[in-house]
C-alpha cells in the first residue's frame, strides 16, 4: 500500500528517532525510507573535506547509527540485496575495524551482496584492493599486516573470483615482503637465508606468471645474484 505525504513524514520521524537512538530500523519501516536516510548520512560523510575528521564521523556517527540494523539483517537469512549492509562493511574498512570488516566482508560475499553504486567493483575486487593498499602502507613503514594480509591472500587465491591482476599484486607483495630490512624495504641482501631467497623467487615467479607486467624482473634478478654470492 502506497503511503500518504503525511505518513511519509511519520515514518521518516520515526526511523530517524530510530536511528538517534541506535536502534535497528524495525521490519514496518519501509526500505525507501531507509535509503532516504542513509543516503543522507553517506552524503554528510562525503561533505567533510578533512580526511581524519571524516574518518571520525563515520566511526563514532554513522557506523553506531547503522550497524544495529545491519547486524539485523546479519542474522537472518536473507539474501536481498542491504545497502545498510553494505555501507557498514565499508564504513569498517575506512575506520580501520579489519576483524569485523572482514567478518562482514565474506558474509557480504557469500550472500551475493553488491557494494555501493559509486564503488563500481564487486566486494572481492574491494575487499582485496583495500587490504593490499592498507598492507603496502603498515609494511612501508616497518608495521606487521598479519592475521589480515595472509587472510586476504588466502581468498583472493582460493576462494574469490578475481583478475588475475589482483592475484598477481599479491604473490607479489607477499614475496617482496619476505625481503623487507628493518626500514621496510624490500632488498634481496637483506637476509642470508637462501629459504627464505626461493620462497621469494617462487612467489615472484608466480606474479609474474599471472601478469607479465607486474614489475618483478629486477628483483628476480636481484635475488638471482643474491644466491650466487652465497654459495661463494
Amino acid at each position: 500500500m502506497q503511503l500518504s505525504p503525511a505518513q511519509r513524514h511519520s515514518a521518516r520521524i520515526a526511523a530517524e528517532r530510530l536511528l538517534r537512538q541506535q536502534q535497528s530500523l524495525d521490519s514496518e519501516t519501509s526500505l525507501h525510507v531507509q535509503i532516504a536516510a542513509l543516503e543522507k548520512d553517506v552524503a554528510a560523510a562525503a561533505a567533510i573535506s578533512n580526511r581524519a575528521e571524516r574518518m571520525e564521523f563515520k566511526r563514532d556517527v554513522l557506523l553506531p547509527r547503522w550497524m544495529p540494523t545491519a547486524q539485523t539483517w546479519l542474522e537472518s537469512d536473507s539474501t536481498h540485496q542491504n545497502p545498510v549492509f553494505a555501507w557498514c562493511v565499508v564504513w569498517l574498512f575506512d575506520t580501520g575495524q579489519f576483524d569485523q570488516a572482514l567478518d562482514w566482508a565474506d558474509v557480504a560475499i557469500e550472500r551475493g551482496q553488491e557494494t555501493p553504486a559509486a564503488f563500481g567493483s564487486a566486494f572481492p575486487v574491494f575487499v582485496a584492493d583495500t587490504v593490499l593498499a592498507w598492507a603496502e602502507t603498515e609494511a612501508a613503514q616497518g608495521q606487521d599486516v598479519e592475521p589480515y594480509f595472509s587472510r586476504t591472500l588466502g581468498n583472493v587465491m582460493q576462494h574469490w573470483n578475481v583478475y588475475e591482476v589482483i592475484k598477481a599484486k599479491y604473490v607479489k607483495f607477499a614475496g617482496l615482503h619476505l625481503l623487507r630490512d628493518e626500514n621496510g624495504e624490500p632488498r634481496a641482501a637483506a637476509t642470508e637465508d637462501r629459504d627464505v631467497l626461493l620462497r621469494a623467487k617462487d612467489l615472484l615467479e608466480q606474479a609474474k606468471g599471472f601478469d607479465p607486467k607486474c614489475g618483478v624482473g629486477t628483483m628476480l634478478q636481484r635475488i638471482a645474484a643474491r644466491l650466487r654470492a652465497l654459495e661463494k
